[in-house]
């Protein structure tokens, strides 16, 4: 018997799986400027060249560095400490008064939902897809080690933000996204089984630690960042709504939710 689309919960990473990263980073260099230089002095390309200089640790690999360094933190904790640090490095290497400590979050998200809106990185295929997706009824969701404030801005200026059922980064669940106990959270959060779950993700690390719990996976091969290393890829957002539809034809609903 075929399971009820309704009943399956589709989980897509942002970067490198939605967006590409290397074309957004590109564009939050510039954008960050055009947002801090009016506000506080400061050449715009500086601004951007600081951002660059300072999420170094924070992007690339398997696991970004700073985030598995700082893995035992709550989110919480974790986000309080980014944003400092990220408040001070990037005015210290402009070369600007920094602001008072009372002002950093509102600074970074601020900065954050200017940038977030206005990049335009979506690969193509994706937008009609996640429509596509969700006129046959399935629930999307994210699955992000970015916070869902930004996934909403992100998904807003795409104009797909209303099809997403949650937005999930690691401060829905208070749990970076570091390991297996990511995608327990999520999980328990919905109250669904491991088996109801299809993860979209470009990082074998995430999608094995998926795998492991019961989980089906996808793997995203559209940065060339990683070699296929699982049964399903997908090199064409294009196909993607094909492949989900093997992966239950095969693997769900054979199986007894």
């Amino acid at each position: 018997m075929r399971i009820n689309n309704s009943e399956i919960f589709i989980f897509f990473d942002d970067g490198n799986v939605l967006n590409d990263n290397k074309i957004r980073g590109r564009q939050w260099q510039q954008l960050v400027g055009e947002f801090l230089s009016p506000k506080f002095g400061g050449d715009p390309k500086i601004w951007g060249a600081a951002n660059a200089e300072i999420i170094k640790d924070f992007t690339g690999g398997e696991v970004p560095k700073l985030i598995y360094e700082n893995r035992d933190k709550s989110h919480e904790l974790f986000m309080d400490w980014f944003i400092e640090k990220w408040i001070n490095e990037m005015f210290d290497f402009v070369g600007v008064k920094r602001p008072g400590k009372q002002s950093y979050k509102e600074i970074y998200y601020n900065a954050a939902q200017f940038v977030d809106l206005r990049v335009k990185a979506v690969y193509p295929g994706v937008i009609k897809s996640i429509k596509k997706l969700y006129d046959k009824g399935y629930n999307l969701c994210t699955s992000s080690g970015t916070e869902s404030i930004e996934l909403k801005f992100y998904l807003e200026g795409m104009g797909v933000k209303q099809f997403f059922k949650k937005f999930y980064g690691p401060d829905l669940i208070n749990i970076l996204k570091v390991d297996d106990a990511f995608y327990r959270a999520i999980f328990k959060d919905l109250a669904i089984t491991p088996k109801q779950a299809i993860i979209i993700d470009d990082k074998p690390y995430y999608l094995d630690n998926a795998e492991k719990l019961g989980a089906n996976v996808i793997q995203a091969c559209l940065s060339g960042e990683f070699n296929p290393q699982f049964p399903y890829i997908i090199t064409n957002m294009k196909n993607i709504a094909q492949i989900i539809e093997e992966v239950i034809d095969n693997n769900i609903n054979n199986y007894h939710l």
